[in-house]
């Protein structure tokens, strides 16, 4: 894949979305069509995968030709490249449970075209390469989510819209007001030319606050304590099918963005890794223990799907906490950072695909409260053996792919010697194994009951939804079984997160990048003491 094709992630999903727009009254055609542009998506996004990971190569466009940091930058690296194959799959994998579980009304109008303009605005969150941009990609993302989330247009899913708009309104709100700031104070929104001032140790004192306050923007975004009460309540009266969107996606894309500003940019700077490492390690911890003491609580199979989103992005900031602590080794700062990606990608496909379960569960059951279903295991084998694989890798079961993101985290964290996070993750893990059982145990393994025990099976509906889901426990199983192969990866984009001189090099130039950058990354203080010497020599 050449350097300027990668501009084909923004185009192929907004083509998809006028397509499909022009194709409202054509149902049969929205859906062929659609499936079209989201498998030639997946297919530039392995050829993008392919192209970085064997040389860690970084492909970067300049729009118009006009150089950074004045112009508009696109950039795929590794963990681009990750996400935007990962997150691919999960979107077509969706919209075949979409295809076939959704009714005509849910399916007519506009949902073809805000699904494509969902996708578009969260891989142009991947591969953006300044701020602004990245504000406009959150920007149509959310309002492409606001819309989705009227599907089915329930009197509960309505009652949690308006607070789903109004907190991200507010979250955008303080995101805009800080780009102007730190554009005040730096004069540029450029992530490579922003992390070139920070390598140089160049951030103005007055910045600091504001950058900092990031973690907030992004924070709310990603769900994390304490701005995570808006999420439990909301994603549980969506259809399963876009909780498990929402889930699978939303939510990471906010993960992406605080490691590729707090590690990558900010990372060498330590006014503020000073701050934000200890908040983001505490807030971890404080995320996955209390995320999944109230996941373990409820009682409805979509209530603790949606709060175990929670306790899981906890395991996320604490390999990004670990990753910008100072007096931590780069091969453990590089150990965290594996660890967290890796669970990023594990989390998409997972946590997705157990919303799907839930929707199959209610199709079969008629209902997802747990006291009011049972006897899935016999009426519904194939789902059953599914949702334990997926539920099982949740909960981090060797082989199977959640066991080897956490154990690189806990590894980092124990050589790190932050045990008391460490302690909390385990003890989060076994919570979440116990909530996965009780889903099981009163969903699958408890005698029939409930509304639909006698309702014959809708087959279409099912057998369509129950492909989409194994596709992606297919997925989860070769990230468990291939677990070396995708972990040199993120430990190839760690380490390009870790030392992002080749990414500053790649967007800016030669000319544009600190020579002690390209030199020797490591010693900054070193540098920055003896430039005074050699002024006066």
């Amino acid at each position: 894949m050449t350097q300027h094709q990668i501009v084909l992630f923004v185009v192929l999903p907004m083509a998809g979305g006028i397509a499909t727009m022009f194709l409202h009254r054509f149902h049969m055609a929205q859906r062929w069509v659609g499936a079209g542009f989201l498998l030639l998506n997946i297919y530039f996004a392995c050829m993008a995968l392919a192209t970085v990971v064997p040389t860690g190569s970084i492909l970067v466009s300049q729009m118009g030709n006009w150089p950074a940091p004045f112009g508009i930058t696109i950039a795929v690296d590794t963990l681009s490249a990750l996400m935007l194959t990962v997150g691919s799959i999960v979107c077509f994998c969706v919209f075949l449970y979409c295809v076939c579980q959704f009714d005509r009304d849910q399916q007519g109008g506009f949902f073809h075209p805000m699904f494509h303009m969902l996708m578009l605005g969260v891989q142009w969150s991947f591969i953006t390469g300044d701020f602004f941009n990245l504000f406009v990609a959150f920007e149509i993302m959310l309002m492409a989510s606001y819309a989705i989330f009227c599907i089915g247009t329930s009197k509960a899913q309505m009652k949690q819209a308006y607070k789903y708009v109004l907190l991200n309104l507010l979250g955008s709100t303080m995101f805009v007001t800080c780009l102007g700031l730190i554009y005040g104070q730096l004069g540029t929104l450029n992530m490579a030319d922003i992390t070139r001032i920070a390598m140089a140790d160049q951030l103005p004192k007055t910045s600091i606050p504001i950058l900092v306050m990031m973690v907030l923007v992004f924070g709310g975004k990603t769900a994390i304590f304490p701005l995570w009460y808006w999420l439990p309540d909301t994603y549980h009266t969506l259809p399963s099918a876009i909780g498990g969107l929402f889930a699978g996606l939303l939510t990471k894309v906010g993960a992406y963005v605080m490691i590729r500003v707090f590690v990558m940019m900010l990372g060498t700077s330590q006014a503020i890794t000073e701050i934000v490492a200890p908040f983001l390690l505490v807030t971890a911890g404080i995320t996955m223990f209390l995320g999944v003491l109230g996941a373990v609580s409820m009682h409805t199979v979509r209530r603790i799907l949606s709060i175990h989103i929670i306790s899981q992005v906890g395991y996320m900031l604490m390999g990004m906490g670990l990753a910008i602590t100072i007096g931590v080794k780069p091969e453990i700062k590089e150990l965290a950072v594996a660890g967290a990606i890796f669970f990023i990608l594990h989390n998409m496909v997972v946590k997705c695909c157990l919303f799907l379960c839930s929707g199959l569960m209610i199709e079969h059951a008629g209902d997802d409260d747990l006291g009011k279903i049972g006897g899935l295991l016999k009426r519904a084998p194939w789902l059953a053996t599914l949702f334990m694989i997926a539920a099982l890798s949740l909960a981090g079961l060797p082989p199977l792919s959640g066991f080897f993101g956490k154990w690189v985290l806990l590894s980092a964290g124990f050589r790190s010697e932050h045990y008391i996070v460490v302690s909390i993750a385990v003890l989060t893990s076994l919570f979440t194994l116990l909530s996965m059982l009780k889903i099981w145990s009163y969903g699958f393994w408890s005698p029939a009951q409930g509304k639909h025990v006698d309702k014959p099976q809708i087959l279409p509906r099912t057998v369509g939804g129950t492909w989409a889901i194994a596709l992606l426990v297919l997925m989860s199983l070769s990230m468990g079984f291939g677990a070396q192969k995708y972990y040199s990866m993120c430990a190839t984009a760690a380490k390009s997160l870790i030392d992002p001189s080749a990414y500053v090099r790649a967007v800016l130039g030669e000319r544009n990048t600190p020579k002690r950058v390209l030199n020797n990354p490591v010693s900054h203080k070193t540098h920055v003491q003896s430039a005074p010497e050699k002024i006066s020599h």
